[in-house]
């Protein structure tokens, strides 16, 4: 069956106040959006910490070296309940619109944040809005990052250049972010649960291997959690493992995206 190169990766984008627009510099005054930000931290995390404590499942929090910092404690407490910690940027700025320092400065600010606060060097990247550059890419294999979590190329895991280096991509969708969903804040819980329960059972069927994402003021907001609790039910019932993006990514090297140019004819 898909054991060998499927399952199911839970993915946490832990943003924080750096989530807002430019990173939330600049808009301390916007205490309304900033307060939803905090409620995630306070709040929604530890919900989704403990959904999955109650399975035993272990997930992959991509954390911005600026939230980091400021909720230290928060982010400690993901890596005392054992789960996998992944660079998100350091402002959670949007790569398309820096130069190529902007770009190597939150590369290198996250990481030194990371490691002052979680004692971690992360292995795996997820690019802040999901939208990866050529530049950025290039760093991340000159920093020997393993794998990253930001493309759409396919819907398994593959191998993609980075500058020169080899890494694999842990692919992402919309249709598997909690984000669009719930974007008009009236999104239905047991609607994005049944539509996440057939993707799971769908991945199973062609073996392969599927990523959920989710944010701890959206998920982590009441009832909206159970969706975790179902999804993970299910996977228990399947027989589909539970992995951190560090787990799928040490598997034997997946094939080359498929959108790679072939030779020249």
């Amino acid at each position: 069956m898909g054991g060998a190169v499927g399952g199911l990766s839970i993915t946490v984008d832990v943003d924080g106040e750096a989530g807002l627009p430019e990173g939330g510099l600049g808009h301390a005054d916007r205490l309304t959006s900033r307060s939803e930000r905090l409620y995630g931290i306070a709040r929604g995390l530890p919900r989704i910490l403990d959904a999955l404590a109650e399975s035993g499942a272990i997930g992959t929090f991509y954390v911005p070296g600026a939230t980091a910092l400021a909720h230290a404690d928060a982010i400690r407490a993901i890596v005392e309940a054992g789960h996998e910690i992944g660079h998100h940027g350091h402002h959670h700025l949007l790569t398309a619109g820096l130069d190529a320092a902007g770009e190597h400065g939150e590369l290198a600010d996250g990481l030194a944040a990371l490691a002052e606060v979680a004692h971690v060097r992360p292995a795996g990247y997820r690019s802040p809005g999901w939208e990866l550059t050529p530049v950025t890419l290039a760093l991340l294999g000159e920093h020997g990052f393993a794998w990253d979590s930001s493309l759409m190329g396919d819907d398994r895991p593959y191998r993609i250049d980075a500058g020169g280096r080899t890494l694999v991509e842990l692919p992402v969708h919309w249709s598997l972010d909690d984000a669009p969903h719930f974007a008009a804040g009236d999104g239905d819980a047991e609607a994005l649960l049944r539509r996440w329960c057939a993707e799971l059972r769908l991945a199973l069927a062609e073996e392969r291997h599927v990523t959920f994402t989710l944010h701890p003021e959206i998920l982590g907001r009441g009832h909206r959690v159970d969706v975790l609790r179902g999804l993970l039910e299910l996977a228990g019932e399947l027989g589909v493992p539970v992995l951190s993006h560090g787990e799928v990514a040490r598997r034997p090297a997946p094939p080359p995206w498929p959108g790679t140019p072939g030779p020249p004819r």
